[in-house]
């Protein structure tokens, strides 16, 4: 029997001794906390350490960076990359290689909020000098306004001279109905 399973009254201690996962120093738990552990620790320090050891490595699909994780992020969310920045960038590759797994509504936002388009947003306020074009507020609550519309005009989305600033009370007094919008336009594309 363990030292550390003795007590100091005449009852023996009722826990587990193990070793300790990192060190091997002989660590004594509770019976309740010792049902629970997979891997004994004599130190908070030593389960830091222990897990640095033993995490899962993989690189990163887009950039190839060196990514330390835990097992069961591989396991249940199947990580493969290092960034919300480069996941954003896997997610658009894999959108265009296999169309028929997205919706054509997570298809547009991916459009919509991609980087080409932040850019063309940012051009646009830029051009107008941070301006509203109707109203000539500067400096209030701006969106940038396609002239032709996004949907029916895909080859005109990030093009500079289909696109003016807009304060929000403007850009909402431009908007159409889908109704009226199909017959200005014709069908969505």
């Amino acid at each position: 029997m363990s030292k550390l399973l003795k007590s100091r009254g005449h009852k023996p201690r009722k826990g587990e001794v193990r070793p300790c996962a990192y060190c091997g120093v002989e660590v004594y738990r509770n019976q309740s906390s010792a049902k629970k552990a997979v891997n004994f620790f004599c130190t908070a320090e030593h389960n830091i350490l222990y897990m640095k050891n033993n995490a899962f490595s993989f690189n990163c699909v887009i950039c190839d960076s060196k990514v330390l994780t835990q097992p069961a992020q591989m396991k249940y969310r199947n990580r493969k990359t290092c960034s919300l920045k480069c996941r954003a960038v896997y997610r658009r590759k894999e959108a265009q290689l296999r169309r028929t797994c997205y919706t054509k509504h997570q298809l547009d936002r991916l459009a919509r909020y991609s980087p080409e388009a932040k850019e063309w947003r940012k051009k646009v306020f830029e051009r107008d000098d941070y301006t509203c074009q109707m109203c000539n507020i500067r400096g209030s609550y701006l969106e940038a306004d396609h002239i032709k519309p996004w949907a029916y005009f895909p080859e005109l989305r990030y093009e500079l001279t289909n696109g003016r600033t807009l304060c929000r009370p403007c850009h909402d007094t431009t908007k159409l109905s889908a109704k009226k919008m199909k017959e200005l336009y014709g069908k969505e594309r």
